[in-house]
């Protein structure tokens, strides 16, 4: 129903791909401003032409990138990230269709249906725990949304990676920080 609602809607209002496209760097812009572990950006690398098709259901769009640079892990674990006692999160990857935003984003990347605990893959467990997440987003979902769930969860999926390994962040010692505008 909702890829349908948006057909309809698109054909009633037609936007220019231009203004579209500038809508979206604007966003990409503003969501990378906000986030700090999280970096959107428009795709330049090959995606399977008759997948995103498929995804879209033979409609168009930008291919567009959300990877968890993790810029706030602590040196040591950085380190671990880096190599290969760690494998890294893998790139969201995300079709935005013409109509966006009367239309969701749309996923290119296949989800687990669930993940065994023994298995280490951090991209794996931060996939499943976004796949999870995105049940509570209300349709049609932002970009914004997505990229904030995705830096969430991938957040989380490393903070537990951490403190099994003896580690953790500075939250999980101390307690997290408290919102000074809903405190006051």
């Amino acid at each position: 129903m909702g890829e349908h609602w948006c057909t309809l809607y698109h054909s009633e209002k037609l936007v220019s791909p231009v203004q579209a496209n500038h809508a979206l760097l604007e966003e990409i812009r503003e969501i990378n401003q906000r986030l700090i572990d999280t970096v959107v950006d428009i795709s330049d690398e090959d995606v399977d032409p008759t997948a995103a098709a498929a995804a879209a259901e033979g409609g168009e769009g930008t291919i567009v990138k959300c990877s968890f640079s993790a810029v706030a892990l602590s040196p040591n674990l950085k380190s671990q990230y880096a190599s290969a006692q760690m494998s890294p999160i893998q790139p969201l990857r995300l079709l935005v269709p013409t109509n966006y935003p009367h239309c969701s984003p749309i996923l290119l990347d296949k989800f687990p249906v669930e993940v065994s605990k023994e298995y280490e893959d951090l991209s794996i467990k931060a996939k499943s725990r976004f796949s999870i997440s995105l049940r509570s987003l209300s349709q049609p979902m932002s970009l914004g949304e997505i990229a904030r769930t995705w830096d969430v969860c991938a957040r989380t999926v490393i903070s537990e990676y951490a403190q099994q390994s003896g580690g953790g962040s500075f939250s999980s010692k101390y307690g997290t920080w408290e919102n000074c505008l809903s405190a006051a």
